[in-house]
């Protein structure tokens, strides 16, 4: 069964790049992923409130989530290098360098609001 990603190319066209099933690099293939609510992790003094079951509950993964990358299956297409060509290769660098730029952007942004919040703007 052939596989396909598809991606639009500068011109806004849908171009269907050949692709091959890999492991999630969010998950790490496990399919679950941290709960948000624990991103921040637990201080000393937060984790010693805790009882000895929430304590195994949290190191055994129960509170961990699906991942929304996979959507919990821990496999995800990924480029077929072996099976593009120039011009798929051409297509995907150019996509892969605007998703750099806009989440450098987005990092820019959050950085900045988090300046203003530490001088209390």
């Amino acid at each position: 069964m052939e596989r396909y990603i598809r991606v639009e190319n500068e011109d806004g066209e849908t171009v269907s790049i050949p692709a091959k099933v890999g492991l999630c690099s969010c998950c790490e293939g496990y399919g679950k992923v941290e709960n948000s609510a624990f991103s921040n992790g637990f201080t000393s003094s937060e984790w010693a409130e805790l009882d000895d079951e929430s304590k195994e509950n949290y190191m055994a993964g129960d509170y961990d989530v699906q991942c929304k990358a996979c959507e919990g299956t821990g496999r995800v297409l990924v480029p077929n290098l072996e099976r593009m060509t120039f011009t798929h290769k051409r297509i995907l660098v150019n996509v892969r360098r605007e998703q750099r730029e806009v989440a450098a952007a987005a990092r820019a942004v959050d950085a900045e609001m988090a300046a203003e919040r530490a001088f209390g703007c």
